[in-house]
């Protein structure tokens, strides 16, 4: 649905045109040219026999160039490789990775709704599912607005949640979901750039605990932070900006000036137009498996394009929902600790902001 309305958006606009073309200032030139040059460059308009020109040239062209490849080209080949080749150089300094379609088929939405309904019961998870759809429209719309403000919105669920509990759930999470979701070829991209000694960055909107089982694979993990209360829950605000958009340029400006690397030979991997910022920065920038928008782009300015995919054979959930617990385990979960605060442990994440429901 995305895709279709990024098709409508870009080409609605020729639709809604309604324009008259005149050509007489390309008379005019063609006037001021000599017989010899008029007969060798026309292009006088009146002298083309424009059915005959529609039907036989322009129409089969079109349909041409638009026709799926059935076989390798040779050129387009050897130039995606020669791209991949300067961006796996050992010259290059910084590899900065984007997470969410990038580095795995997810979202910060999906990862919440399995921490959410990781200690719920099945009523209780039925009941989360259809309110978290009724909200989708909403969601969506204003993550297409704005990423940070929507990040900030949406992170707000986390209030009162236990982070001792999520810490938890968090390592769970990275097995059952973000590593089932992950694209194997980008994996080894990471590896490849660590193997030839540039410094690996993740730059992602997503929580620090959440991504924190990623961390062996980078230099340095750049997330969204979220402060605690002494009790030990999540406030649900946020301690920094997000880094989305125009601060993830900067923030690999500042990561480059510490360690004494360049931007300009330095690499950035993402796959949507609101990490233009970040591709721009960088003298190597790869579009993965981008949107409509960046894809035009990247062709247009000779970038890398990378088309990653789930490794095949992995679990395909309906929701990304956490697995049902038993009875025994829910009330484990949900026992204080000794020394902790009665409650501290029993807030269920995922209800939201109006309809969080405590133990």
């Amino acid at each position: 649905m995305e895709r279709a309305l990024e098709y409508v958006e870009l080409y609605g606009l020729y639709a809604e045109c309604e324009a008259i073309y005149s050509v007489d200032n390309l008379l005019a030139l063609a006037d001021q040219l000599s017989p010899t040059d008029r007969a060798a460059f026309n292009f006088d308009p009146r002298v083309i026999d424009w059915p005959t020109y529609i039907a036989d040239v322009h129409l089969p062209s079109v349909i041409e160039h638009a026709r799926a490849k059935t076989t390798p080209g040779r050129t387009r080949t050897d130039r995606a490789g020669r791209l991949r080749r300067a961006v796996l150089s050992p010259d290059r300094h910084l590899a900065a990775f984007d997470l969410e379609n990038t580095l795995i088929a997810s979202n910060v939405v999906e990862s919440y709704s399995w921490l959410a309904t990781r200690r719920l019961d099945k009523p209780e998870r039925l009941r989360y599912a259809l309110r978290t759809l009724a909200e989708a429209p909403g969601l969506l719309a204003l993550d297409r607005k704005d990423r940070s403000d929507f990040l900030r919105h949406f992170y707000r669920r986390y209030e009162d949640a236990p982070a001792d509990q999520l810490d938890v759930d968090a390592v769970e999470l990275m097995s059952q979901l973000v590593l089932a979701k992950s694209f194997p070829a980008a994996i080894r991209r990471v590896r490849e750039h660590r193997a030839l000694g540039h410094r690996t960055l993740l730059i992602t909107g997503a929580l620090d605990f959440v991504v924190r089982p990623l961390a062996p694979l980078f230099d340095e993990v750049i997330a969204a932070e979220m402060g605690r209360r002494p009790n030990g829950t999540y406030t649900g605000e946020l301690t920094t900006v997000p880094p989305t958009g125009e601060t993830r340029a900067q923030v690999m400006a500042e990561y480059c000036a510490a360690h004494d690397l360049t931007l300009e030979e330095s690499v950035a991997y993402a796959d949507s137009t609101s990490d233009l910022p970040m591709l721009e920065a960088v003298g190597f920038p790869v579009a993965v498996n981008p949107e409509t928008r960046l894809a035009a782009i990247a062709r247009k300015r000779g970038w890398l394009v990378e088309h990653w995919e789930k490794a095949h054979g992995a679990p395909k959930p309906f929701l990304p929902i956490g697995p049902l617990l038993s009875e025994r385990e829910r009330r484990l979960s949900r026992a204080p600790r000794r020394n902790e605060a009665p409650g501290a442990r029993g807030v269920d994440v995922g209800a939201g902001p109006t309809g969080r429901r405590r133990s």
